[in-house]
């Protein structure tokens, strides 16, 4: 399928109990679709370990992002996005820098990030 190729199949996981592993969250999410790949950031300041799951299929990345969000895994809530926003994926960053803001309040909205960022720089 061409229509596939420029669809999103990556999602962020976060909120995870330090004891998952690269092993259980796939065997978790195979269970909606086959996956390509998982990484696990381990962060070495202390904070919970997030990952990536990459599909081969947008259908079951969308899947899992409507079945996994807010699961409960090893006692913790499982927080599931899009890694990144559909349609941006063709978009040149090689000369962007990003940084990855997580566990914000809900009452936090894109306008206050950005004016928390805009002292520092132009912001995509």
């Amino acid at each position: 399928m061409m229509m596939d190729e420029d669809q999103p199949k990556t999602l962020y996981v976060g909120n995870l109990s330090r004891d998952v592993t690269e092993a259980l969250i796939l065997q978790v999410f195979s269970q909606i679709g086959p996956c390509k790949n998982c990484k696990m950031i381990i962060d070495t300041a202390g904070n919970d370990p997030y990952c990536f799951v990459e599909f081969y299929e947008n259908r079951h990345a969308a899947a899992a992002l409507a079945a996994m969000n807010g699961r409960k895994i090893l006692g913790k809530d499982m927080k599931v996005n899009w890694a990144s926003m559909p349609g941006s994926q063709k978009k040149d960053t090689s000369n962007h820098f990003h940084v990855f803001v997580g566990d914000l309040s809900p009452e936090i909205s894109t306008d206050d990030v950005r004016a928390a960022f805009a002292p520092f720089g132009k912001i995509s």
